[in-house]
């Protein structure tokens, strides 16, 4: 008898949340495929190159992916970023298109291109999204906006999935130990103890 391994793909994986996962899908035997600009310092996580915010980027991803010769078990967007700027920045437009080409755009024009695939193999979407993007922020409007929008998003997939086996689950993290303000304003994140280890996230995440 021959087993087939059981693929998960994670977008962002190469550090933080995304990365976190992985290792512990990797220690419960699954094959785990990391879709990232970087490459993942474990070498067990495979790499497809992937850039949300470029489309030909996205779709040499999706080229990569459906040539896969194992079934998905499940579709994992975890990729997101944050925009920390003042209201009179002169780069606010840009910043806000990057969010929403990353946390919103990119992440929708990936799954739309893999759904035939994802039905087929009864696989399940879980998109991070944040409890930002259940109550809004005032301190980061763009990033909790985004997330919201992806929220709606995974509504719309649970809809077309009614009668599929298939799922579509949103995560709701809150605040943790990641790298994502020093990524943009390249500042330490303050009172690290305050946010949760983000492995305590990855291991809900996982569960």
């Amino acid at each position: 008898i021959i087993t087939l391994m059981k693929t998960i793909l994670i977008t962002g994986a190469s550090d933080g949340l995304g990365f976190a996962t992985a290792q512990l899908l990797l220690e419960k035997g699954y094959d785990v495929f990391s879709l990232s600009r970087s490459k993942p310092t474990d070498d067990r996580i495979k790499h497809i190159t992937l850039d949300l915010t470029d489309e030909k980027s996205i779709e040499n991803a999706i080229k990569q992916v459906l040539e896969l010769d194992t079934p998905i078990t499940t579709l994992i967007n975890c990729a997101g970023i944050m925009s920390r700027f003042d209201r009179t920045d002169e780069k606010q437009f840009s910043d806000i298109v990057n969010v929403y080409s990353t946390n919103v755009m990119g992440t929708i024009y990936l799954v739309n291109f893999l759904l035939d695939r994802i039905i087929k193999d009864e696989a399940d979407i879980i998109n991070v999204s944040s409890t930002a993007g259940t109550k809004g922020s005032a301190i980061e409007p763009v990033y909790a906006s985004s997330k919201w929008a992806i929220r709606g998003y995974t509504k719309s997939l649970q809809e077309l999935f009614r009668d599929k086996k298939s799922r579509a689950i949103s995560f709701c993290p809150g605040g943790m130990q990641n790298k994502m303000l020093e990524k943009i304003t390249g500042e330490q994140l303050p009172n690290p103890k305050k946010w949760m280890p983000v492995e305590i996230i990855a291991n809900e995440l996982v569960n």
